[in-house]
């Protein structure tokens, strides 16, 4: 089973993980394990038969049994249930949290973002049952609502950006964000169950409009990975049979169930509906961009890319039909025919005469077997055919054969027998455009998902570009349902009618309405057990941090839940409600239980320590995305009104405003911080989160750019920067992050740490960057530095060519360059922290001969020394002064040519030891020549840390931020 240990079919012509060379065949240990399994199930089946007479009847597993309605006698049906529950197992509930905690914990329940102070008030103020019902209906109107259920929805339909690895093309998909966004509506629209399952199966049978909005649903089953054909199918089997029923279905690809009544008639019943869709090429427009203009340049870029892979393909069309290439296709088929080439032999031949595809020499062979190899066939064909027999020793002969038909073919009158013979389907004379793709080759293939990848770039990039759906269509004709022995595709048996499941009922599929609806329709039957037992379930945890059933897994190895009563009375109350999600929010937050302490008796610890009753709240912390979203709110950078639309790179400060559910998720490459706080992988479906406590989610809040930007944005804010007290500062702080004033305690602690701060800990650590200048040499201090105009070749110079330039010679490179008299050349060192520096380093004259060079070093207070002559033919050793510097300062090398440009080249090699109190050791901490500035707009300086920016930073990583009680 998935998630655990699981045999799975090894793919034809590769080696068993287990290291066999058997392939397709279950490896030594799977077998010896099948049997053991399958003889342990062949004893608890005689135990259970044995059993039957004694207990009067075998009852059906739990799960598969029809759901029971319990008489809760007019009381509210959680607590009845759980009161009844709990009595059995001698366990008092806890008494009832304080009203701010039910605001808290509903806000965050249903949208993901904490509670206003407003509604902590009016539920403070006044917290009876109608302002308690206002504050939940106010909250699901939320469009947040749509964006935090669509999120753990996201977990279960494996959602990814990119279909994973997948080196030699654009591997995103351009529209997944569309099935996104489509289920954002489905939340807040409140679309009931029923809906919401078929449209996730079968939105194109269920939808008139071909652009209809609906089809994104179906990127639940397309926006999976992709790991060839069958690897594929067998991902959506998984994920509609355990996101919508939680049954392990797929483990009866390569068997039948070791533990669960799934045969693998079952499984592939469902894979054969699977098997007959395929993906339009042309995906359908279901909406429009905003900005027209944009829409406009996007669909010119897109005819621009759509007619070169148009033409590649009519490149490849007129090949087949131009005589002379028709000709050598004619010649080779035949071959192909007399000597009975395999697909290899093919591609050899076909390579040694040119360009010509093997794949197309086949094709053209089958169709002359049945048109000109034998009787009846066509007559001129059946000619050509024992022409070229009586050739067969001579090849130039067989050519002029074959040059002879393909001209008469090219010029034959339309009702001509040949020119029929070309429109059939099977004859190569017959494809278009749109069928090369049945004969590239591998390179042609390479060059498409060239194209494709450009294209999907485009969709991608481009603000034009119109939203998709990522749909599926049947295909015209159905191949029949066939089992594959042992998992093998290569190895199908014989044909049988697809059917519903078994342990479910069965029933045949019939061929209309589309299986694929009416499988819809069996997942959403109010008559199906599973169904509305499974989402309960899903909704019940996402509310009260634990299930009361597995997920992952409802089938026999799941034990009779100890409050399945009140399991099936959250799934009777989506059947009457009509599905409505909305309507079982309600009833699970009006609870009592949803309210209780996250503390209670103590002596409920030694009887159900897993709190398996809900005899208090489970104390919960956030996750990923609500705690991200916490902080941009908090900061005040959450842009709510910005809903849907693409995906954003959440590493990046542009996507600062937006909510976690919008991030780019990569399949392939899954960011380090989305691993770091538990996301699922998207490789599989996720029944549920695994929490883990690291040091690395620590460290991203000490080190993460993301809350170092917010923690400084939000000190940055007017309203607090106007507050001169610290005091108010604290309590602002406080109110902001997390909604309530400091206690003293907490105000004294805060106050007794700011008076401990040294300011120079909050300087910038020493580092620096370098500057290339020039100014007029004055003889003295420097007047104002220049940047030069031009740099080309790994060379700052204020002309093309130095020697015409308008600075005459003046230039500078990483090791090396020359001065110019009456101008400065400076290097230039500029610190971006705080700490003592010197400039050390070597130059020398490049050539004998020519006039005297001055240097000298400076700082930004000025000259450090006296200017010192470097003579014709020397060289120099630099070791300047130690300099106490902060942000901003500089150190300077200074080079002039007081008498006259012939002085020829320096070389240089200027480096910058520093050193930091309490470490007095010197280190070399810049070199120019590793760092030589390509550009003369060098990056802001920092600025220096605020220690109310740490501040900010401790409470967003203190636990009442992340926990909910």
């Amino acid at each position: 089973m998935r998630g655990f240990q699981q045999c799975r079919p090894a793919p034809v012509n590769a080696l068993h993980p287990h290291g066999t060379a058997d392939f397709g065949l279950a490896c030594k240990e799977c077998r010896f394990a099948g049997v053991l399994v399958g003889l342990m199930r062949v004893l608890f089946m005689v135990l259970v038969v044995l059993a039957v007479p004694c207990l009067g009847g075998e009852a059906p597993h739990w799960a598969y049994a029809p759901v029971q309605i319990a008489d809760t006698k007019g009381k509210h049906p959680v607590d009845a249930l759980l009161a009844e529950a709990r009595e059995k197992a001698g366990i008092s509930p806890a008494p009832l949290a304080a009203p701010r905690r039910w605001i808290e914990r509903a806000a965050f329940t249903l949208t993901g973002l904490p509670p206003s102070p407003e509604q902590i008030q009016r539920i403070e103020s006044k917290p009876d049952d109608a302002t308690w019902k206002l504050l939940i209906d106010e909250l699901l109107t939320s469009p947040a609502y749509g964006e935090r259920w669509a999120r753990h929805w996201m977990d279960v339909a494996r959602y990814a950006d990119t279909q994973g690895y997948n080196f030699d093309q654009d591997n995103r998909y351009p529209f997944a964000y569309t099935y996104r966004d489509w289920l954002i509506r489905a939340f807040n629209e409140d679309l009931p169950l029923g809906q919401f399952i078929q449209l996730q199966i079968a939105a194109d049978h269920l939808v008139k409009e071909a652009n209809h909005p609906d089809l994104a649903a179906l990127g639940f089953l397309t926006v999976g990975p992709r790991s060839g054909g069958p690897e594929t199918i067998d991902d959506r089997v998984d994920v509609i049979t355990r996101g919508f029923l939680s049954s392990t279905v797929a483990c009866a690809r390569c068997h039948e169930h070791k533990t669960d009544p799934i045969t693998m008639e079952d499984y592939y019943s469902i894979y054969s509906i699977l098997e007959n869709i395929h993906e339009p090429d042309e995906k359908p427009v279901i909406g429009k961009p905003a900005d027209e203009s944009a829409y406009q340049a996007y669909l010119k870029e897109a005819a621009t890319l759509e007619s070169a892979d148009l033409a590649a393909r009519q490149q490849m069309v007129d090949q087949l039909r131009q005589p002379d290439s028709l000709a050598v296709y004619l010649d080779l088929a035949w071959t192909a025919h007399a000597e009975n080439w395999d697909t290899p032999k093919a591609t050899s031949e076909s390579f040694k005469r040119g360009r010509y595809r093997p794949k197309a020499v086949m094709r053209w062979r089958e169709f002359l077997r049945k048109t000109a190899f034998k009787e009846p066939g066509e007559t001129r064909l059946r000619e050509w055919a024992a022409a070229m027999q009586t050739s067969q020793q001579d090849s130039q002969a067989r050519h002029a054969h074959c040059v002879a038909l393909a001209r008469e073919w090219a010029s034959a009158p339309a009702e001509s027998a040949l020119q029929k013979l070309s429109l059939r389907r099977d004859c190569p004379l017959s494809y278009g455009p749109d069928r090369m793709k049945e004969i590239m080759d591998v390179e042609d293939n390479n060059a498409a998902r060239k194209r494709r990848s450009e294209m999907s770039r485009l969709q991608v990039e481009h603000p034009g570009s119109p939203p998709r759906a990522m749909s599926l269509v049947d295909r015209p004709k159905f191949m029949p349902a066939r089992t594959y022995k042992r998992g093998n595709p290569g190895a199908p048996e014989d044909p049988f009618e697809r059917h519903w499941l078994s342990f479910l009922g069965g029933g045949s599929f019939q061929k209309s309405p589309a299986p694929r609806l009416q499988l819809a329709e069996k997942i959403a039957d109010p008559a199906n057990p599973l169904t509305a037992r499974v989402m309960a379930n899903r909704i019940w945890a996402w509310h009260f941090g634990a299930p009361i059933a597995d997920p992952g897994d409802f089938g026999p190895q799941e034990p009779r839940p100890a409050l399945l009563p009140l399991l099936d009375a959250l799934a009777n109350r989506l059947h009457q409600s009509g599905g409505s999600i909305k309507d079982l929010h309600r009833l699970l937050l009006t609870s009592e239980a949803f309210r209780l302490n996250a503390e209670g008796p103590s002596e409920n610890v030694a009887k159900d320590p897993s709190n398996a009753f809900f005899w208090k709240w489970n104390r919960r912390r956030a996750d990923f995305e609500t705690m991200r979203d916490r902080i941009l709110l908090s900061s005040r950078s959450l842009d709510l009104e910005r809903r849907c639309g693409r995906s954003v790179l959440l590493e990046q400060p542009e996507a600062d405003n937006r909510r976690s559910v919008y991030a780019f998720v990569d399949r392939y490459a899954l960011p380090t911080t989305l691993i770091s706080f538990d996301l699922p992988h998207p490789d599989h479906h996720s029944p549920k989160r695994i929490e883990t406590t690291v040091p690395q989610q620590a460290l991203w809040f000490l080190n993460g750019p993301l809350v170092m930007r917010q923690a400084e944005k939000l000190i940055s804010d007017p309203e607090f920067t106007y507050l001169t007290s610290n005091p108010a500062r604290v309590n602002w702080i406080y109110q902001k992050l997390l909604r309530r004033e400091p206690t003293a305690d907490e105000s004294t602690a805060v106050a007794d740490w700011l008076g401990q701060i040294k300011p120079d800990d909050y300087e910038s650590r020493l580092g620096g960057q370098w500057e290339v200048r020039h100014a007029k040499d004055t003889g003295g201090d420097l007047p104002e530095v220049y940047p030069f105009p031009l740099f080309s070749k790994g060379i700052w110079k204020t002309g093309p060519d130095p020697a015409t330039a308008p600075i005459r010679w003046l230039h500078a490179g990483a090791s090396g360059g020359h001065a110019s008299r009456g101008h400065a050349l400076v290097l230039r060192w500029r610190a971006t922290g705080v700490g003592k520096a010197r400039m050390v380093g070597q130059i020398r004259r490049t050539q004998k001969g020519g006039n005297d060079l001055i240097w000298n070093l400076a700082s930004t207070e000025g000259s450090m020394q006296a200017p010192e002559v470097l003579a014709a033919d020397s060289k120099a050793n630099i070791e300047g002064p130690w300099v106490n510097l902060k942000t901003g300062d500089t150190l300077d090398f200074i080079l002039r040519a007081p008498e006259g440009d012939t002085c020829a080249g320096v070389a240089w090699d200027l480096r910058i030891e520093g050193c930091e109190p309490p470490d007095q050791n010197a280190v070399e901490i810049s070199r120019l020549s590793e760092a030589f500035p390509n550009s003369d707009k060098p990056p802001s300086l920092p600025k220096a840390a605020n220690p109310w920016a740490d501040l900010v930073q401790m409470l967003w990583a203190s636990n009442e931020f992340h926990f909910i009680d």
